[in-house]
């Protein structure tokens, strides 16, 4: 059996759960040890997590976890310690040369420490098999939409910042109020329509009123940056793992005939050579959700929105989607294909570091999809 640590979150503003109370009962019901460290931040009380079994303990004490222990998150790591010894599963994002994947292998190569990275647990298929990506592309495209038309209405609403909402219904509801009183409903394009992250915003867009023009590989495989610049607002949902596609330059932007002034990047990779959106090079957040990357062929702004944990404003809708299918594959650690091939990426990202076993001296190519779903969902997705 294992013994699994769920550690409090370092980030101040993630509140999702990989794991869930109702599902901790059942990882507990099953054999397995749960210790949960106590937050002020995640969406279920910790008084949920004893009633599940699971023993509690004051947050960052994963430190002085047993060696055994298998550390549970969401998002990033603090900076410290320098050396990290334990098994850790969460979204790093690291595997694709990310701004500062070298320091962060590491800390885990000086501590002699493995990384289960969430976004490679992949089945025989190359299927991921637990992802927040509904959501992402749910909230990414909801938001840029509605600072499209806030803007166009002379509102300031999401500029300014972004909390997390109660549900569903509060998002919908403002989307109803801001498309009922704009002069005209913008256009809208999804790109990677078909993955996870792609079927959530054209959701939210579709149910909003708008006419949604949805692409996936077939699209851009022979891409019209034409019809891509005439849209209002564009929502890109591609998880790119190699290079080959460019959807918007900063030329694109300055061309006569664009029209396009928001772009919602719901994959937000924005610090990976493998970019599809080069017109910025950070990430905004929930106290600048909008960045402006320049006036359009039209003379008018053209922003972006591009939030790396976009589940975490809907914290308990997507953590209870997403813990229903990470459990069958925590039931099954370390065996099984998502954890082979985690630690296959983990084990082949070193070695492009120089830091251990592995193909060195080349990038891998990954295919950009995954079988059966077009493009690849988004995590920030995550």
């Amino acid at each position: 059996m294992t013994l699994y640590w769920l550690r409090d979150e370092a980030r101040p503003t993630e509140r999702r759960t990989p794991i869930v109370p109702d599902d901790a009962r059942r990882l507990v019901a099953a054999g397995h040890d749960l210790v949960v460290e106590a937050s002020d931040k995640r969406i279920f009380d910790d008084a949920a997590y004893g009633a599940a079994g699971a023993r509690l303990v004051p947050p960052g004490s994963w430190h002085d976890a047993p060696l055994d222990a298998v550390v549970l998150g969401v998002k990033e790591l603090p900076d410290e310690p320098a050396a990290l010894r334990h098994r850790f599963v969460h979204f790093a994002h690291i595997f694709k040369d990310q701004t500062g994947w070298r320091d962060e292998l590491g800390r885990f190569h000086a501590g002699d420490g493995t990384l289960y990275d969430i976004e490679f647990l992949v089945d025989d298929d190359g299927r991921r098999l637990a992802a927040f990506s509904y959501w992402a592309g749910w909230l990414g495209a909801a938001i840029g939409l509605m600072r499209l038309l806030e803007r166009r209405l002379g509102l300031d609403g999401v500029a300014g910042s972004v909390a997390p909402f109660s549900g569903r219904a509060e998002v919908t509801s403002r989307l109803s109020e801001l498309v009922g009183r704009a002069a005209a409903r913008p256009t809208a394009l999804v790109v990677g329509a078909r993955g996870k992250s792609g079927r959530g915003a054209v959701e939210v867009l579709t149910a909003a009123g708008l006419a949604v023009t949805e692409w996936d590989m077939a699209e851009t495989a022979d891409l019209d940056r034409d019809a891509l610049l005439s849209h209002d607002l564009l929502v890109n949902c591609v998880l790119m793992t190699g290079p080959g596609l460019v959807l918007v330059t900063p030329e694109d932007l300055k061309r006569p005939q664009t029209l396009l002034s928001m772009i919602s990047d719901v994959s937000c990779d924005p610090r990976s050579d493998y970019n599809p959106l080069p017109v910025y090079d950070r990430p905004t957040s929930w106290t600048e959700p909008v960045i402006l990357i320049g006036p359009n062929g039209a003379g008018e702004a053209a922003e972006i929105t591009a939030i790396d944990n976009l589940p975490s404003l809907m914290p308990l809708e997507a953590s209870s989607d997403f813990s229903t299918n990470f459990l069958p594959a925590l039931l099954r650690f370390p065996e099984g294909p998502e954890w082979a091939a985690s630690l296959q990426a983990f084990e082949a990202t070193k070695a492009r570091a120089g830091l251990g076993r592995g193909q060195s001296g080349r990038r891998d190519q990954i295919s950009l999809s995954l079988a059966g779903e077009g493009y690849g969902d988004s995590v920030k997705r995550s």
